[in-house]
């Protein structure tokens, strides 16, 4: 029995092995940075503040995982969970969040039964060439002022 088991890990450690110098070679992708996700927050507070507002601003990461997320003072209490899932849509799906709320108005109404779809305007992915870096999201009480604000933070970037 012992040998066997021997024979089988030294097997299994051999496969590991030269599965190991495969991994090697490893794709190198654009990131956000940290300063990056700083400049598009000051962005979209000075944005929210022009517009005279006050909101909640969410940056993830290109999973849709948050690494920046803001609930100003007085903003409305649904506005984090709404930016939320604006910048998570945007991410996975990288599509702006506003181009699902133009087919519901049309009344496309199966893009509701997609998970984690949201068709919320504000939400708009963020990319480097053609690749997804990330997104960030905007929520207040007025979907054409998340859309001017997710937009001028967007373009801090």
């Amino acid at each position: 029995m012992k040998n066997n088991f021997f024979v089988t890990s030294s097997i299994l450690i051999a496969t590991f092995l030269g599965s190991a110098s495969q991994v090697l070679a490893v794709e190198q992708k654009p990131a956000l940075e940290d300063a990056d996700v700083l400049k598009m927050a000051s962005a979209a507070r000075q944005a929210l503040a022009e517009q005279h507002i006050n909101g909640c601003i969410v940056i993830a990461d290109p999973d849709g995982v948050p690494l920046y997320v803001e609930r100003q003072v007085n903003a409305t209490p649904n506005c984090l969970s709404a930016a939320l899932g604006k910048a998570k849509s945007a991410a996975i799906f990288k599509t702006d969040t506003n181009v699902s709320y133009e087919g519901l108005v049309k009344g496309e109404v199966h893009n509701l039964a997609v998970p984690d779809l949201s068709s919320n305007p504000g939400g708009v992915p963020l990319f480097v060439g053609k690749t997804v870096v990330g997104s960030i999201a905007i929520s207040t009480p007025d979907g054409s002022k998340d859309l001017a604000v997710v937009h001028a933070a967007a373009n801090a970037l």
